[in-house]
């Protein structure tokens, strides 16, 4: 009896010590997982798009935007709860108007960054005083600068990292890359004879365009249409109207900004505007600035919107 006693007696001890092993390793594992999904990629060293070495300690938590384009990533990301602080021109989302102000896209109120305490502030090449006075202070700032839609692709991909939201990030700019290859797949047998010209109107006093080195003209080109100011010696070139009417585009579009309350008809009302194909043809559009200037995810939307303007006979509705 006593032998039996014993037997059972050790054969608790040995499955009691056997679940506490089970349980002890379960919980070691659980605190790996977390540990792994959330903070095992910091502290995280990386280049920013003007080539600075950036080091991010944790993941952000509390973030500051020194320009609409870099709101509009961080709420593309899902990161909107996160942003204390965003510009006086910080317009889309609708949510992003009601975040705090920290001053214009230009001169931003250093002292009310400093106030939110941000443990990351996003900047463009613009702001090189307030990246060297963060720099000096030890916050981390982060430089987008994308000149073109594929580094467009890359600052999304780049906050994504800094930020811990890299699936989100590969996520989006695997839809945008797909709709950005269905236009170019769709125009590039369309031979350079039969595209159409193109003159963009960003200014109509004095008339001004976008060449080479902007979006504008990228989507142009991405369209398939050939930019009338490709040529240009400079990025945003001024024409007079005697040059544009010389150009002769097929299609003109524009999207003025700020105080110009030029509207279609006073672009076909110029004088000696008449005998332009693309006034004789009606082919004079207004497309949303905000969406073809700025390096956002819209900038796909901006495409898209070229594509069926410049050919409607491939892209409908």
């Amino acid at each position: 009896m006593k032998s039996k006693f014993t037997f059972y007696k050790m054969l608790v001890v040995i499955l009691t010590v056997a679940i506490a092993i089970t349980l002890a390793s379960c919980k070691s594992n659980s605190k790996t997982d977390t540990k792994e999904n959330s903070n095992s990629a910091y502290p995280l060293t990386v280049k920013d798009q003007m080539g600075r070495e950036v080091v991010i300690e944790k993941e952000p938590e509390r973030i500051i935007s020194l320009a609409p384009s870099n709101t509009e990533i961080l709420f593309a990301l899902g990161l909107g709860d996160k942003v204390v602080g965003v510009t006086d021109y910080c317009d889309y989302p609708e949510e992003a108007k009601q975040k705090e102000k920290i001053g214009g896209f230009a001169d931003p109120n250093m002292e009310k960054v400093l106030t939110l305490k941000p443990d990351l502030v996003l900047a463009t090449s613009m702001h090189e005083q307030p990246v060297r006075k963060l720099e000096e202070l030890q916050i981390p700032i982060l430089v987008l600068n994308p000149k073109n839609i594929d580094e467009v692709l890359d600052a999304l991909l780049l906050v994504g990292k800094v930020t811990n939201r890299e699936k989100q990030a590969e996520e989006l700019v695997a839809n945008l890359k797909s709709r950005v290859e269905s236009i170019e797949e769709k125009v590039s047998s369309i031979p350079e004879d039969k595209r159409p010209k193109v003159f963009y109107e960003l200014w109509p006093s004095p008339i001004t365009s976008a060449g080479p080195g902007t979006f504008v003209h990228d989507l142009i080109e991405n369209a398939g249409g050939i930019n009338v100011a490709s040529d240009a010696a400079k990025s945003y070139p001024e024409y007079s109207q005697e040059m544009i009417i010389e150009k002769n585009p097929d299609i003109i579009i524009f999207s003025h900004h700020g105080s110009s309350n030029q509207t279609k008809e006073d672009i076909i009302k110029r004088p000696g505007w008449e005998n332009i194909k693309a006034i004789k043809e009606g082919k004079v559009y207004y497309v949303d600035e905000n969406i073809i200037q700025r390096p956002t995810p819209r900038l796909v939307d901006g495409l898209e919107q070229f594509a069926k303007i410049i050919h409607p006979e491939i892209f409908k509705d």
